[in-house]
């Protein structure tokens, strides 16, 4: 009979991730995800709801085997900004963004919680050598705001994506183009106030 284990493998087989990834994406220990994978332990509830939460499981499915996984949907939800985020000198933040949602294959967002990731539209082609065009969307993870990388940040009132390379010895961050017709901005001392991080670009599509 196929009980809470074997649905708990099928889950980590359809995700395509290996047995570390899945266990990571879950916020668990190696030696737990084998502890729970075999049939030794069962599942706590808070585990329970991260399962729902990150892998779009329908917890009664999962402990009673009746109804829908709930993988059988393969894209999740992500929320699109109705605002563009300029590669070039700046985009002006709208007073009220309109939200819409996109639908995202779940394979091209992992191992990101879907919860967690946002989308807004590229203008501009400062960031044309990082392959990020005018008119892509570029979706970002706004729980991913430390380290240097690729960010859509808040400057004032515009809003823009930049590479980011942050200086915690001087106290400076940089956004830095990946144009070389564009130059690279410094901030420091109270400069810093008007910077918000909004989140790590993790994906970027082309519009056709």
């Amino acid at each position: 009979m196929v009980g809470e284990t074997e649905r708990y493998n099928q889950i980590r087989e359809k995700t395509g991730l290996t047995k570390k990834d899945f266990a990571d994406s879950l916020g668990l220990s190696f030696s737990m995800n084998y502890q729970i994978s075999s049939g030794r332990i069962k599942l706590p509830r808070d585990l329970l709801d991260r399962l729902s939460q990150v892998h779009n499981v329908n917890l009664h499915w999962f402990l009673t085997g009746q109804g829908q996984s709930g993988l059988e949907s393969n894209t999740a939800e992500i929320e699109l900004l109705d605002q563009e985020a300029a590669a070039g000198q700046g985009r002006e933040i709208a007073d009220y963004i309109e939200k819409r949602y996109i639908p995202i294959l779940y394979d091209l967002l992992r191992p990101h919680n879907p919860k967690n990731l946002k989308a807004v539209f590229v203008s501009g082609d400062s960031m044309i050598d990082e392959r990020i065009d005018e008119g892509d969307i570029a979706i970002f993870n706004i729980k991913q705001t430390e380290g240097n990388g690729i960010y859509v940040v808040s400057v004032g009132n515009t809003l823009l994506v930049k590479r980011v390379d942050f200086d915690p010895a001087n106290k400076t961050i940089e956004l830095i183009s990946a144009n070389p017709a564009y130059d690279t901005r410094r901030y420091t001392g109270t400069e810093l106030e008007e910077i918000k991080i909004e989140g790590r670009v993790v994906a970027c599509y082309h519009r056709l």
